[in-house]
């Protein structure tokens, strides 16, 4: 009788279970809290790709960064090894010293049938400078939050990944000794996966080549965070479905267009022992809309790319922005850049602001 599923892609399929179930067991003890999830930096997009096009990424042709939007398109990538390096100043006219840096990596093997990667994140949130009542200076407070992860992907199929994702993410405080609490105050470590799966599948029609790619993630599943006293907190708990459609206009010109939809798996009310399963279901009321990104990428000659994109919320307390971006590629290195316009009320923290990244790409 024929198996169903090989070996190796039943055991990748009972891991993801796992982490799923075991994730979904740990209780919240929290009080009722509105929009409570902590350490945001998980919540941001931190390179310039697909931050140029609308903030998708779920089903977007893998790249160096594909860890912070589906790790399970690694195993589809044309370059079996690359690294990444992005930048993004933050508020920099309001706060000095914020900014923010990611790290990514991945290395296939096996003849493309298993990658792994890593990335590393951090958020420096700047120096606020404290006074007393009457003017004097007290001190200086310096924040941060990091993340570091590590994936693992499998090719379930000719057009078919999965991948896994484990992370660990924390936030600090640091006061000076001139303050009257000085010393650095952390929150309890969080430990959290994702589980994404990737499709893609070439097609020819009237001549031109094409290709149409489906992505989705549950990113973030995992512990809760612990602030003060007895509150804890979910992480920025999300799901997000995407899809990709490239098509070669000619020789030397292409196009592609995706279309993102992300759901926030955190509820606005929670009330105490609260299971993360408890909490997803609760997250799917109306009061949380969902959120949609749609993205352009055009390329020429195969080393310059422009780009434009669009991301929308229907919640008035959520961000509405265009973007613009541009890559070029030189040999095995690619310079991506992005630039953010907000067109809500509520702007977005990143308004106005620039992100660079550079990465090295071979086989």
């Amino acid at each position: 009788m024929k198996r169903l599923f090989p070996v190796k892609t039943k055991v990748f399929i009972y891991i993801a279970l796992f982490m799923m179930l075991h994730a979904g067991a740990v209780p919240c003890f929290a009080q009722s809290e509105n929009n409570s999830s902590v350490l945001f930096i998980l919540d941001i997009t931190p390179e310039a790709r697909s931050s140029g096009m609308g903030d998708v990424g779920a089903a977007t042709s893998p790249d160096a960064n594909s860890q912070r939007w589906n790790a399970a398109k690694y195993v589809f990538a044309k370059q079996s090894r690359g690294v990444s390096l992005s930048y993004t100043p933050w508020l920099s006219k309001i706060i000095r010293g914020m900014n923010m840096g990611f790290m990514s990596g991945y290395m296939c093997f096996d003849n493309g049938n298993n990658a792994v990667g890593i990335s590393a994140l951090y958020l420096s949130t700047g120096g606020i400078d404290l006074y007393t009542s009457d003017g004097t200076p007290t001190g200086t407070v310096t924040s941060g939050e990091y993340a570091m992860d590590v994936s693992y992907s499998r090719r379930l199929g000719k057009y078919l990944s999965g991948g896994i994702t484990l992370r660990y993410a924390n936030g600090l405080k640091v006061e000076s000794a001139g303050s009257s609490s000085s010393g650095v105050l952390r929150p309890s470590p969080a430990f959290a996966g994702d589980v994404a799966f990737f499709y893609t599948k070439p097609i020819e029609s009237a001549g031109k080549e094409m290709s149409l790619s489906f992505g989705t993630c549950l990113s973030n599943l995992g512990t809760k965070v612990k602030l003060s006293g007895d509150r804890e907190f979910f992480l920025p708990m999300n799901w997000r479905l995407g899809t990709t459609w490239d098509i070669d206009l000619n020789r030397k010109s292409a196009l592609s267009a995706s279309f993102d939809i992300n759901k926030s798996l955190v509820p606005r009310h929670y009330e105490k022992n609260t299971t993360m399963f408890e909490a997803i279901g609760k997250s799917f009321d109306r009061a949380r809309d969902f959120v949609w990104s749609a993205g352009l990428e055009y390329s020429f000659m195969r080393s310059t790319m422009l780009r434009a994109g669009y991301h929308n919320s229907k919640n008035h307390e959520g961000y509405r922005y265009f973007t613009l971006g541009a890559g070029l590629i030189y040999q095995s290195f690619r310079f991506d850049g992005s630039y953010l316009i907000s067109t809500s009320n509520v702007s977005s923290p990143l308004s106005n602001t620039f992100r660079i990244s550079i990465s090295y790409l071979w086989k």
